[in-house]
């Protein structure tokens, strides 16, 4: 079953093979004149013929199968002046011919380094992509003030990130959930650490990665998960290395504004040709970094809600983080290249992300009881309730992968070949949280008249004597992901009709095995009285003094609590229920294969590239988990195993041209069907069953439970786009894209009455489980601009700017729901704007990121709905490089304080989270060589 898909496209080589092929070929590496520096992205144009080809990321370029005669070899790369050779091309062998540009404009003030020649590389790049496609180049990454890859993909036009912690961690493309994308390592696909599909993209530190590159309209050859697009993190070659480079190694260490604390890293790289015709190639990088930093963070709840004659917060949470994150990433890639169009490759990559947190809570449950002295802006309730809490939880993810493949020139055709071993991992070797609870209700009035409103619950809620023991949990969970994909690809360049075509077809098999498995001990009594007395500690002065001062009271001191549970372990009571079940809510197994095969084929008409193909991916899913039973609040004593099976196909069709209008002018169209899978988490047959009973034979209930029979979603979608490439290397594009998504996955709830369910009648149950949905569509708009001023006079030639704009329209239809909603995470606005300035060695950059609020969780009503505010960061970076391969640097990152704000219903005046991160200082020193 699986293997026809394979070979779905194969009988399309058979008549192939008879067309006849023709010896001679062109190769050569275009180099920038002044500084050695390949040029990828160039673009070759050869005549008669009009045939066309693109460097490599090595700047290498061939042009084959041409007949015997003299050539024109046009070069054109952005920013620099074309250059025209002319060619004998032999009846056989193969004719090296290097290429060197110059710098468009007076070369006494233009040489190409650092951001311009990054911006100029991912101008050329999308400039002859026969797809739409954006990116990030190493000399980019390294000029700005980001840390991981998520944050590098943020300057993207239609990309944003969500943030964890002051720090980028997923992408979302053109505002779909970051597990809608398609994320690969060197074009091989990699595994999910965390117990969904979303890569959490700060496990991988920016500085190890050659370039980063979003395809917002995919081929048939690429995965069809792709719903936002696909996102490919390139790792170096050796074969990349300018002439006479090496490697590089660099240092920093900064300052964190909110604890005085440290951060530094280290990095280094090195990469070497070897062998009699240096047809070996080594490339090893690593980097390391370790930051300690804080954050506060204030909450209402998600929900303000009417109290009185007017809305009230849920309640008052104050938490206090401590937090140290350490990243170590690995890469070591071996190539093997005997002859042009040959090569052999081992690409590996290995990154880890631990994450150690320390979280301080102060809670006010202060809506119990009667409401009395209520005004607009202020009210009493009288039996106000308190919890004091303490976490301390380590979480290290790691992603490795591990390709072995090859590409191998057959006279006409090219046949690749690799498989993908890879191995995610989310592992939390303790979570600890012990909580204290106020042991007597106490009158609280809060005061919503400022947008940080407070709870005055008086002098004893600061009393530790007055909380008593309450909980504690101890858990421990792993997540793991195993994949092993393997891709079989051929290529056939021909001519038809005196036009150059070619037709690829393949196939690939990715195999998936995801398990979460958690164990737990809940402690829920104390064999005598056990207060916060002598457990306790200070908590910090100044909580939130950026905005408003709040007293977040003593803290319960881990250590000592920790050094207590261990003398007196025998006096804690366990939980038996809780435990049980919270060593089984989590657990779940998922098996998914997926077998795809494609055909698709090219052809150039002087001026317009088509491209088109159809790719067929057949899923095939067996998924289990627990079955958790409540009855009358006690535990079932046996959690049996639900099983779950599920398999689908989809026929994903596609159609792109691009036109080169003019000389310096690109229009582009597309059509392409993608799919989004359901969440690993959602497929899990898992179910938590509560029955209550009310009357002789009569119950109440509720039952949550994951859905394996959930369709993937499935988008159709559109998009079109003009591109003005300006002499001097500058960009003026406008793209619009649509997006028609069928059966997206939310959460539907059930409210059911006077009604059967497994042999028992319930006059209430509630019914909580994903389903598909029937629609939604996303509108969008793109505008990007970059542009170097190397036409003005100096100093001023130093100026240049770049900025990209994004404008979308979303809406979904929502059970329960009559109004329309935007989809997740969906942003009406995203904007990037970067200032530079680069001459004589100096670079200063000034970067700014907006985006604006976007719905994060969908309530019963609007007033429900949990959104994320706007937010708009700065960061700024200088760096003189004094000529000898040593560059020093120095950011400012999140100038302004910009925090992480959730408004609840999306109103202004309506606080649900705010948390602040500070800003920070990085000084650094790079030495290539």
């Amino acid at each position: 079953m699986k293997t026809r898909y394979l070979l779905l496209p194969g009988a399309a080589a058979l008549t192939l093979f008879a067309l006849p092929a023709v010896a001679g070929d062109i190769t050569g590496r275009v180099v920038d004149e002044a500084t050695g520096r390949q040029l990828a992205g160039a673009a070759i144009t050869v005549n008669p013929g009009n045939i066309r080809a693109v460097a490599d990321a090595a700047g290498r370029y061939r042009v084959r199968n041409l007949a015997e005669g003299t050539y024109d070899i046009q070069v054109r790369s952005s920013g620099y002046e074309s250059v025209t050779l002319n060619v004998a091309v032999p009846a056989t062998g193969v004719v090296e011919r290097p290429v060197a540009l110059a710098a468009a404009g007076p070369m006494e003030e233009v040489v190409v380094t650092g951001f311009r020649a990054a911006q100029l590389d991912s101008i050329q790049d999308k400039r002859y992509a026969d797809v739409i496609r954006d990116s990030v180049t190493s000399n980019d990454v390294g000029k700005l003030p980001d840390r991981n890859a998520a944050e590098a993909l943020q300057r993207v036009p239609g990309v944003s990130i969500t943030i964890d912690q002051g720090e980028g961690r997923y992408v979302s493309v053109r505002g779909i959930d970051a597990a809608l994308n398609n994320v690969t390592i060197d074009g091989a696909i990699i595994g999910a650490p965390e117990s969904d599909r979303r890569i959490a993209l700060d496990t991988i530190p920016s500085n190890v990665l050659a370039r980063l590159e979003v395809t917002k309209t995919v081929t048939p050859d690429m995965d069809g998960n792709a719903v936002g697009g696909s996102v490919n993190l390139v790792t170096p070659s050796a074969f990349d290395l300018r002439e006479g480079e090496r490697g590089e190694v660099a240092a920093e260490y900064g300052y964190y504004d909110m604890n005085g604390e440290s951060p530094f890293g280290v990095s280094a790289s090195w990469g070497d040709l070897f062998g009699p015709d240096e047809q070996f190639g080594v490339l090893l990088s690593a980097s390391h970094s370790e930051r300690e930093f804080e954050s506060e963070n204030v909450q209402g709840g998600n929900i303000w809600e009417e109290e009185g004659d007017f809305f009230v917060p849920e309640e008052l949470v104050l938490r206090d983080y401590t937090l140290e994150r350490v990243r170590t990433s690995v890469v070591a890639n071996l190539e093997w290249q005997p002859r042009d169009g040959t090569r052999v490759y081992l690409r590996n990559i290995w990154n880890e992300f631990r994450d150690t947190e320390q979280r301080l809570e102060t809670l006010w449950d202060y809506r119990n009881g009667d409401l009395i002295d209520q005004t607009p802006i202020s009210g009493t309730f009288t039996e106000g309730e308190g919890e004091r809490a303490s976490k301390d939880r380590r979480e290290e993810q790691s992603i490795f992968n591990s390709t072995l493949g090859g590409e191998f020139l057959l006279g006409s055709w090219t046949v690749e070949a690799a498989y993908t071993f890879g191995k995610a991992e989310q592992d939390t070797p303790y979570d600890e949280e012990w909580k204290f609870a106020l042991a007597d209700v106490l009158p609280m009035t809060y005061d919503t008249s400022s947008f940080f409103f407070d709870v005055d619950a008086g002098p004893e809620f600061d009393e530790p004597a007055n909380f008593e023991f309450d909980e504690l949990e101890v858990a421990n969970q792993i997540v793991e992901e195993d994949l092993n994909a393997l891709r079989l690809d051929f290529r056939r360049d021909f001519t038809f009709d005196q036009r150059p075509a070619y037709l690829k077809f393949g196939g690939k098999f990715t195999g998936r095995e995801k398990t979460s498995d958690e164990t737990a001990i809940v402690y829920d009594g104390f064999d005598g009285d056990l207060t916060m007395s002598g457990l306790s500690r200070p908590g910090k002065r100044g909580f939130f003094c950026d905005q408003r001062c709040y007293n977040i009271g003593p803290a319960i001191d881990h250590q000592a609590a920790n050094a207590f549970l261990a003398a007196n372990l025998g006096s804690f009571e366990i939980s038996d229920d809780d435990s049980r079940e919270k060593s089984a809510e989590s657990d779940f197994v998922v098996e998914e294969d997926v077998t795809a095969g494609y055909l698709m084929g090219g052809i150039d008409y002087t001026n317009l590239w088509l491209v088109g193909g159809v790719r067929v991916e057949r899923t095939d899913i067996d998924s289990q988990a627990p079955d958790i039973t409540f009855e009358d609040g006690d535990l079932a004593a046996d959690l049996p195993t639900r099983f779950g099976s599920n398999s689908y196909t989809n026929w994903l069709p596609g159609l792109q041209a691009r036109w080169a209008a003019r000389e310096d002018v690109v229009v582009r169209a597309a059509w392409t069907n993608t799919i989004g899978r359901a969440n690993y988490e959602d497929l899990a047959p898992f179910r938590i069953f509560e029955v209550d009973p009310v009357d002789v034979d009569v119950f109440e209930g509720s039952v949550e439970e994951g859905n394996p029979d959930l369709d993937p979603l499935e988008s159709m979608n559109w998009d079109a786009s003009v591109e003005w490439y300006p002499a001097g290397g500058g960009l003026v594009a406008l793209g619009l894209f649509y997006k028609d998504i069928e059966s997206p996955i939310y959460t539907q709830v059930t409210e059911l009455e006077n009604t059967d369910f497994e042999g028992r009648f319930f006059s209430e149950l509630e019914l909580s489980r994903p389903e598909n949905a029937d629609s939604g569509e996303i509108l969008g708009i793109e505008l990007n601009y970059q542009k170097q001023f190397t036409g003005l006079p100096s100093p001023f030639s130093g100026f240049g700017v770049a900025l990209n704009y994004t404008f979308t329209d979303s809406e979904a239809t929502v059970f329960g729901r009559d109004d329309k909603l935007p989809f997740f995470l969906q942003s009406d606005h995203l904007a990037n704007f970067a200032l530079f300035y680069e001459k004589r060695g100096f670079e200063l950059r000034a970067a700014v990121a907006y985006r604006s609020e976007y719905l994060d969780e969908v309530g019963e009503d609007r007033d429900s709905d949990l959104y994320v505010d706007a937010r708009t960061q700065v960061d700024l970076k200088g760096s003189y490089d004094f000529g000898n391969g040593l560059t020093a640097s120095l950011e400012l990152l999140n100038v302004t304080d910009e925090p992480l704000q959730f408004l609840s219903g999306g109103r202004s005046d309506r606080l649900a989270e705010n948390e602040f991160y500070g800003w920070s200082a990085i000084a650094g020193l790079k030495y290539r060589f």
